[in-house]
């Protein structure tokens, strides 16, 4: 039994409950490999290595697979942070320079034949994953790009497994009490659309996008869906893992407590609100937001391509995964922010705007009237204050910013929805004793008040780049505060 938080009235309370209810998926035989020797001497590609996720997932297995024999990053440019983050490994990563927005990735033909030849497991996570993305280069990038990556797939010698990263979101335009853990119908046929992106005038797409899109919130989770069909439908063949994580946030322990190095998502709502730029935010407080550390969402990622590259029920059969933490990890917006609040303020940040405070609120109308006076107008006042003492700061472009970014993310803030994890959770009850600790997936005993503790620490030291953690920089902080 574990011990963990519900939330009645805006009241945190334990609650005890199993982790693993009921395990969904077929055992697997007594003498597999465990997870770190499945990965050994295997060439591993990966598309998406320069993103959050992707960087996450090249440092756990460098750190927990050491016997791996090669990673192998398709991307634009040299991965320079790797060599500073990670130089003890490098020799093992290699570089592909490729395009996912290209056909066949822009490959040259000895690099494609090496992918061929040589690679044993695949994990695609590239995507755009900007909301505002037009149609066309979400569809070239995360529906084509997908595409492009079976089309070589299929050609692989030597493939045990492929993994694509989805996300939850991509299928809440149905009309379900909750997104179960299959592959949903698209919405619209995936080489109509990828037709339509490559010939199409792109004026004439951007005016047809909407009624494209239809219960779609953005591009992203559109495109997403279509590539999840295109899977489904012409993958059959490939043993292979649809791993749909829902918000990923910093990290629970690793690579280390709180790391995150962007501000999409819940990351830059908080950051502005840490720092004091951020006041009100367009946001229902009743709703319940489901996230997911990144470090437990590529312990699944690795744990099921293990999985499905040994299990021998279902072959044929796509497994999918939604890594989503919302039946421990249960709270509302409100919480969010008054227990986010309260603990900002007994250790705030160094870089502090203003006095951090925050009105979440559903109303468009009080939104706008928030919007107005806590961050329009103090910025005409800080604006002349910065002028007089020579600082510039484009306060008006960063409030204009926020607005931008807190309509994008509204259909998620205001909304709220379910989604069945039992495959997910059952990976736990799979794994072998070795790998117990190494790749746990076991969320329960993260609970809220640690949870925003981590954010919040994560956020100032790898986002706003603080690093005079000691009291007395702690004192100038709560002096600074207090003015």
């Amino acid at each position: 039994m574990f011990v963990n938080y519900i939330v009645e009235e805006n009241i945190v309370k334990p609650k005890k409950k199993v982790f693993v209810e009921k395990v969904t998926l077929s055992q697997l035989s007594e003498d597999v490999p465990s997870i770190s020797e499945f990965y050994a001497d295997q060439n591993i590609l990966i598309t998406g290595g320069t993103g959050f996720m992707g960087k996450v997932l090249i440092e756990k297995l460098l750190r927990s697979c050491p016997k791996i024999k090669g990673i192998y990053l398709i991307m634009r440019s040299l991965f320079d942070r790797l060599k500073v983050e990670y130089p003890e490994s490098l020799s093992k990563v290699k570089i592909i320079k490729g395009d996912i927005s290209e056909l066949e990735y822009g490959l040259s033909d000895s690099d494609l034949e090496f992918i061929i030849n040589e690679i044993n497991i695949v994990f695609h996570v590239a995507a755009s994953v900007r909301f505002d993305d037009s149609l066309k280069d979400a569809i070239l990038i995360n529906t084509r790009g997908t595409r492009e990556m079976l089309r070589i797939l299929k050609q692989m010698q030597h493939l045990k497994v492929f993994l694509y990263t989805s996300t939850t979101y991509c299928n809440i335009d149905k009309d379900v009490d909750a997104i179960e853990e299959k592959v949903y119908e698209a919405a619209t046929n995936w080489k109509t659309m990828i037709k339509a992106a490559e010939n199409m005038d792109e004026n004439v797409l951007n005016f047809l996008e909407q009624k494209i899109l239809n219960k779609f919130p953005n591009t992203y989770t559109f495109s997403k869906n279509l590539a999840e069909e295109l899977l489904s439908e012409s993958c059959q063949d490939i043993p292979k893992v649809i791993f749909r994580p829902t918000v990923v946030i910093v990290s629970e322990k690793e690579p280390m407590p709180g790391w995150v190095d962007n501000y999409n998502g819940p990351m830059g709502l908080i950051s502005g609100v840490q720092t004091g730029v951020l006041h009100t935010i367009f946001v229902d407080g009743n709703a319940k937001l489901d996230w997911v550390p990144v470090d437990r969402a590529i312990n699944g990622m690795i744990a099921s391509a293990w999985y499905k590259a040994l299990e021998q029920t279902d072959r044929n059969q796509c497994l999918v995964i939604n890594s989503s933490t919302s039946d421990f990890i249960n709270f509302n917006n409100s919480v969010l922010f008054d227990l986010g609040v309260t603990k900002i303020i007994k250790n705030p940040p160094n870089q502090l705007l203003w006095y951090p405070f925050c009105f979440p609120t559903s109303n468009k109308y009080l939104y706008w009237f928030y919007f107005v006076t806590l961050h329009l107008i103090p910025a005409i006042f800080l604006s002349v204050l910065l002028k007089i003492s020579n600082q510039r700061l484009n306060l008006f472009k960063l409030y204009r910013q926020v607005f931008y970014a807190n309509m994008k993310l509204a259909p998620f803030t205001l909304n709220e929805w379910t989604f069945k994890n039992d495959n997910f959770k059952s990976l736990q009850a799979l794994l072998k004793p070795e790998d117990m600790d190494k790749f746990s997936v076991d969320y329960s005993g993260l609970t809220i008040p640690k949870l925003f503790e981590t954010q919040i620490e994560g956020t100032k030291r790898y986002l706003l780049k603080e690093n005079n953690f000691s009291e007395k920089a702690f004192h100038k902080r709560m002096v600074n505060l207090k003015k």
